[in-house]
């Protein structure tokens, strides 16, 4: 059984006395424990409402219109299935509670999950922020305390606590420096790989996905337009929206008199437009793309790309 499996999702929010399509037909899979799944997109694209999804924590103002989402085999929208599901998020400041302790609020996982002792929780607590690279005396301060890179390191010790079965880490590093986010990454990457935890992990930059995932989904307009182990994706991308990505990214390796600008805007939910999603942007689009919805097509053993250019 596979650690993620997501077929034909479709959610949906409520938006003035109507349904509108923020997610459409998504379909992903994480295969192996402590494989590493990167979703990549501008903002809006509906990458954060898709981890929110997996992570059962869709507002009351959303649902999950079609498709499924599987945990090991376990469905995430049934109440039936126990499901113990990590989300580290972006801004660590306000995800913790600024009136208790980083000690308190790791030792109440286990407490609460496990019905540890208070005294065996704090001392699991000093184990796992040793884990994360902070001195174990953290236990008795308070976030405000901390620094941001510090505060993230505490939200990571929180999501290993409670031996989760997936963790979904949306931009978890989006507020920090650039030396920080880079050892933060480091231990993040090594702390699933080590755990064997599948990660889900949710970013706009294709240069912080190819540093931690194993494989990367370049989400646009609420789809899935390009899915790949990383390697594939760099090397030779197929989407055009995935060649203007990576076009726009500075290289240390290539002279470049200008970088590549991708023109437009992208569409908003409730106004996708017809056939591509893509197409009032792509320089490669033509008849078909304008009428046309494309289908994901499989260009290889482990991906595929939704893209007339391969129909």
């Amino acid at each position: 059984m596979k650690p993620l499996e997501i077929k034909g999702l479709i959610i949906q929010y409520y938006v003035n006395n109507q349904w509108v399509d923020v997610v459409s037909n998504v379909d992903l899979d994480i295969d192996e424990r402590g494989e590493i799944l990167a979703v990549v997109g501008e903002s809006g694209c509906g990458k954060t409402t898709l981890g929110l999804a997996v992570a059962g924590l869709l507002p009351s103002n959303a649902k999950i219109a079609r498709g499924y989402i599987k945990v090991f085999d376990k469905d995430v929208t049934s109440t039936s299935n126990s499901i113990k599901i990590a989300m580290i998020f972006q801004d660590a400041l306000t995800s913790l509670n600024p009136l208790l302790t980083v000690g308190e609020q790791i030792a109440e996982i286990d407490i609460h999950h496990f019905k540890m002792s208070k005294k065996k929780a704090f001392e699991e607590a000093k184990k796992r922020l040793a884990e994360v690279g902070l001195p174990t005396t953290f236990v008795s301060k308070y976030p405000h305390e901390l620094s941001g890179g510090q505060r993230q390191r505490v939200l990571i010790a929180m999501a290993i606590a409670m031996n989760p079965e997936l963790i979904v880490a949306d931009e978890p590093t989006t507020a920090l420096d650039v030396t920080t986010q880079a050892r933060v990454l480091i231990l993040l990457r090594d702390l699933v790989k080590k755990l064997g935890i599948p990660m889900i992990y949710i970013t706009h930059d294709l240069a912080l996905a190819s540093q931690i995932a194993d494989k990367i989904a370049v989400m646009y307009a609420g789809q899935i337009v390009e899915y790949s182990n990383k390697y594939s994706l760099f090397k030779e991308p197929k989407h055009p929206y995935t060649q203007a990505l990576l076009s726009s990214i500075p290289r240390v390796d290539v002279d470049v008199s200008e970088l590549h600008i991708i023109k437009g805007e992208p569409p908003t939910p409730g106004s996708f437009p017809r056939g591509c999603r893509f197409h009032p942007r792509c320089p490669l689009a033509f008849s078909k793309c304008f009428v046309e919805e494309p289908i994901p097509r499989k260009v290889s053993s482990y991906g595929y790309v939704r893209c007339h250019l391969y129909g």
